[in-house]
């Protein structure tokens, strides 16, 4: 809702930041200029650049030298110190989110899986693989695995294009996730990456890997993302050190 008492770049910045929210300005596509905006609004050119800065201030556009002012990637901001699933944590931004669900199945687990998750060879997972939309956009690619001992009939419970997984688990078998260890590290995008996340191949991206517990310290979840570099960033809260100085 637009305060009427704002000024009027302000009231103009917040109706282009609705577009972009809504999608009906989608990332990475170029927005009208300042003397465009000024022109079709009625409003002076200072007015019209004062709003385009105040976008740029938040975040949600970026002007590059020759070629004009474009609508931003979402940002994802991870806490390093909190654990929560991505639909919690987006929703917690305020961002909108999908999920485009490439597999949903339960198999063998592989190697990887089984290593992390304590698992006999022939042990089975749930296995999700979702391209995560914020905003409309894409912004990482996600391998989950579940022990399929622990969760029977996951995979049949909910629609993960829209549905949180921790808010299925925890509702229909009790698996409370209470900590984790994550890993990320730099990477390019292969080519399937780069499909998925509307990239170009070997472009930057971060690698994420997750493994969580429950409640009784057992794991029972191991994640394997991909994210785009232009859309991540970590953000951790640190402490002074009761051993200043050494």
């Amino acid at each position: 809702m637009i305060d009427q008492e704002a000024p009027l770049y302000i009231k103009i910045a917040t109706q282009l930041a609705a577009d972009i929210q809504t999608g009906r300005l989608k990332a990475g596509e170029k927005i009208d200029s300042e003397r465009v905006l000024a022109a079709d609004l009625g409003v002076s050119r200072m007015t019209a650049r004062q709003a385009i800065q105040h976008l740029t201030t938040r975040g949600l556009v970026e002007t590059r030298v020759g070629q004009g002012t474009f609508v931003t990637h979402p940002v994802i901001e991870q806490k390093l110190s909190t654990l929560s699933g991505f639909t919690e944590e987006m929703a917690r931004q305020g961002h909108k989110t999908s999920s485009l669900v490439v597999l949903a199945e339960t198999r063998a687990a592989d190697s990887f899986a089984i290593e992390a998750l304590h698992l006999p060879s022939s042990a089975k997972v749930h296995r999700l693989v979702r391209v995560r939309l914020v905003d409309g956009e894409p912004v990482a690619i996600e391998t989950t695995d579940v022990s399929a001992s622990l969760a029977p009939g996951l995979i049949d419970l909910a629609d993960f294009r829209s549905e949180s997984l921790y808010g299925i688990l925890k509702d229909h078998f009790g698996i409370i996730p209470t900590t984790g260890e994550q890993t990320m590290m730099a990477a390019t995008a292969d080519a399937s990456t780069a499909r998925s996340l509307s990239l170009s191949e070997g472009s930057p991206v971060l690698k994420l890997t997750r493994l969580t517990f429950d409640s009784r310290g057992h794991p029972f979840e191991f994640v394997r993302s991909f994210y785009r570099g232009d859309s991540f960033v970590m953000k951790v809260d640190l402490n002074l050190g009761a051993l200043y100085g050494q």
